[in-house]
């Protein structure tokens, strides 16, 4: 239990640091230094700042992928559920703010074994949310649109949220998404 709690505690460091410095300004020394461990230490829990790296962006995906798949499975027009894919992938920014901007700022600085995993847990993301456009656009709920240039469009809006979102913002995380909702689905709607 020890271990787990210093391995959390060990990430939460990194996502502050790497998320104030940049990943390759900040050094194992800097990680150790803020959870109270000698840089020796520190690889009895970690083996090194690039595996730090991907455990931080494969546990940011995991999140994501997990909530998507549970949207997409809902019982609700997919309307509903691509507006509720939008709203929490945008929820999951605002809640996981640091994670989030190592995974979408940082992402270049991953070795290519571990752009592989990370890539594909990323597809699989843009996957199921273009299979939720299909599944629209076969409805006749959204408009037919070309599915990977509409969500690529969406997604990237949405990314873009860490650079600007401020918590302490005059607008709330649920007002953003439901500005985020309205104005993105005004062009993928059917239109009469």
């Amino acid at each position: 239990m020890a271990a787990t709690n210093k391995q959390a505690e060990i990430e939460a460091a990194a996502i502050r640091l790497f998320r104030q410095k940049g990943y390759h300004a900040t050094s194992m020394q800097d990680i150790a230094d803020a959870v109270g461990l000698q840089k020796g230490s520190l690889y009895h829990y970690i083996s090194s700042k690039d595996d730090l790296l991907v455990s931080i962006m494969h546990a940011a995906l995991s999140k994501y992928n997990s909530r998507l798949s549970e949207i997409r499975s809902m019982d609700l027009p997919v309307r509903e559920r691509l507006e509720l894919a939008v709203r929490a992938h945008l929820r999951g920014i605002a809640d996981n703010l640091g994670m989030l901007t190592i995974f979408l700022r940082e992402s270049y600085a991953l070795s290519p074994q571990h752009k592989e995993i990370i890539g594909s847990e990323s597809s699989r993301y843009n996957q199921m949310f273009e299979d939720l456009f299909r599944e629209g656009v076969a409805s006749g709920e959204i408009r037919d649109l070309d599915p990977k240039l509409a969500t690529r469009t969406m997604l990237g809006a949405c990314n873009w949220f860490y650079r600007w979102y401020n918590p302490e913002g005059r607008l709330g995380i649920d007002q953003l998404a439901d500005f985020f909702v309205d104005l993105l689905f005004k062009g993928v709607e059917t239109r009469s």
